[in-house]
């Protein structure tokens, strides 16, 4: 929202008017829990059961695999947002028991349909027993609460909306209980380490693929720095915004030559994962990202019985790959993650590291997230 344009009020009839239209196209319509927290501003207005690859009949099947639920929330400034949840056998919103959860992060330009589109992930948790929550922010979200040219009231406010109002919805709504690990690919990797380490123990485990760890990484002699991906993905954004409205303007070294001018760099830095890897002490940390380079993965789902894991001999460090205009985006999240890596280090914590051939896509990401997925299911119990 530029400056000078009208607060959005809230949406008062927007939950009546989505609920009657989700009972007229028989989608389903949200009930509130009587455990419900009172002080959360998000609330169920839709709830639908979508036909997956995985799971083609869905919604008319007795017994639910996948649920699709829309939230209003302030905190979004966006009518409805959605959550799609993986669901675990034998589970139901009047069960006795509740199960822990697996976040999915997405990217930019990403949403919460991604992860069940482009991977195997419903087939890779089937019989696990956990929720798999994927939740849509926006496309160039970065899972902060946004500055606003300083105006921090207003939304969105994403850090807020994923860690406190999701989770009290799923907590006392769906079941869900509070054993959570978190994975997630490029602008999701970083949102998910930010917040880990901004709200230790929220999150039991962390897990980021190509990561956008260090927005503020800067070297001379590459054509793709951190604050640039931050005003690529505004512009792509689901509708396009000033880049400056998510963390300010960054300083020093970037686009002034005054060491002292360091604008919002403050904010930068409290919303990335680089600074507050501190927060991530005893928890356990999944790290992976590639060189650039167009490399083979000799990988192909078969399933859960016969899919091997990725080997460790894959994570050779290799040098910095030049295959073309795709290389440079992992090239900075390689250098990006070099410095998380280095301060995760310094500060005595220790963390799965692979540094390995590849470029930044789902090609590779989704082995990772098959490799990775034990440490992160065996860190909620599931």
């Amino acid at each position: 929202m530029p400056p000078g344009s009208a607060v959005p009020r809230r949406r008062v009839g927007l939950s009546l008017a989505l609920a009657l239209l989700a009972s007229f196209l028989g989608l389903g319509t949200a009930t509130t829990s009587h455990a419900a927290t009172n002080a959360n501003p998000a609330s169920v207005v839709w709830e639908a059961y979508p036909d997956t690859d995985a799971y083609p009949h869905n919604s008319t099947d007795p017994v639910k695999r996948v649920i699709d639920i829309g939230i209003n929330s302030p905190s979004t400034d966006a009518a409805v947002k959605w959550v799609r949840v993986l669901l675990p056998v034998g589970w139901s919103k009047t069960a006795t028991r509740t199960w822990p959860t697996l976040w999915l992060l997405h990217g930019g330009g990403d949403d919460h349909t991604s992860y069940t589109t482009n991977t195997h992930i419903e087939e890779m948790t089937a019989d696990k027993d956990a929720m798999v929550v994927m939740p849509q922010t926006s496309k160039c979200s970065s899972y902060t609460n946004w500055w606003n040219y300083g105006d921090e009231s207003q939304p969105p406010n994403w850090e807020d909306y994923v860690v406190d109002e999701v989770s009290q919805i799923l907590e006392s709504q769906y079941r869900a209980n509070a054993q959570r690990a978190v994975l997630g690919i490029s602008m999701g990797g970083g949102g998910a380490m930010m917040l880990a380490g901004k709200h230790p123990g929220h999150f039991k485990a962390v897990a980021e693929l190509s990561g956008a760890v260090n927005m503020l990484h800067w070297d001379a002699d590459e054509l793709l720095q951190g604050p640039s991906v931050v005003k690529w993905g505004a512009a792509a954004c689901d509708v396009p915004v000033d880049w400056k409205r998510i963390n300010g303007e960054p300083g020093y070294p970037f686009y002034t030559t005054d060491p002292t001018d360091l604008r919002q760099q403050r904010l930068w830095k409290e919303n990335s994962a680089i600074g507050n890897a501190a927060g991530l002490r005893g928890t356990p940390l999944y790290v992976y990202y590639g060189n650039g380079s167009d490399a083979p993965r000799n990988w192909t789902w078969t399933g859960t019985a016969t899919t091997p894991r990725m080997p460790a001999a894959r994570c050779t460090s290799p040098a910095a790959g030049n295959d073309g205009i795709a290389a440079f985006v992992e090239r900075n999240i390689r250098a990006q993650n070099r410095d998380f890596v280095a301060e995760l280090g310094s500060l005595g914590i220790p963390a799965t590291v692979c540094a390995a051939a590849g470029q930044h896509g789902w090609d590779y990401w989704e082995p990772e997230i098959w490799t990775a997925l034990p440490m992160l299911l065996s860190a909620i119990g599931a």
